[in-house]
């Protein structure tokens, strides 16, 4: 089959499959954790960024949400304990966010439990290669206008 020549709706299906398949992993897995796909999503990127703290404003413009529901997700996982917010150095009106150092251990745990989930219901059901893997990941990254780092 000639990809290049594939309908954009059939493309447009097949990434909502796509989406569906694993937004259902994603979420089933973290219900064991309280947690939403995108309070997740929040939790890592704030993670990577937790030594300096990360403005809600930069937050904001990442997830490409709006800075209430930013704020409010926040406060959430704030009442949780699982991340912690202080006022900038510089800036009384801007507040930086940080994971709670207690909460550490279990982002490794959920990222070793929701790779390995991953890897079991779709992965090798489906077999999909590490290569295939690494490219569908790169590409979503080069779409989003973020280049893919590995960490």
């Amino acid at each position: 089959m000639d990809l290049t020549q594939t309908t954009t709706y059939r493309s447009g299906i097949a990434l909502a499959a796509a989406h569906r398949s694993i937004t259902r992993v994603v979420s089933d897995y973290l219900l064991q954790y309280e947690l939403t796909a995108m309070q997740w999503f929040i939790i890592g990127y704030v993670y990577d960024h937790s030594e300096e703290g990360l403005r809600l404003t930069d937050l904001t413009n990442v997830l490409h949400t709006t800075l209430p529901y930013t704020t409010t997700t926040i406060n959430l996982l704030e009442s949780k304990g699982i991340v912690l917010k202080k006022g900038h150095s510089t800036d009384n009106r801007t507040k930086l966010v940080s994971i709670n150092p207690t909460f550490h251990d279990t982002i490794h745990k959920i990222e070793s439990g929701l790779r390995k989930e991953l890897r079991e219901k779709l992965y090798k059901t489906d077999n999909i290669s590490k290569k295939e893997l690494e490219t569908y990941i790169t590409v979503l990254h080069k779409i989003a206008g973020a280049p893919y780092t590995k960490k």
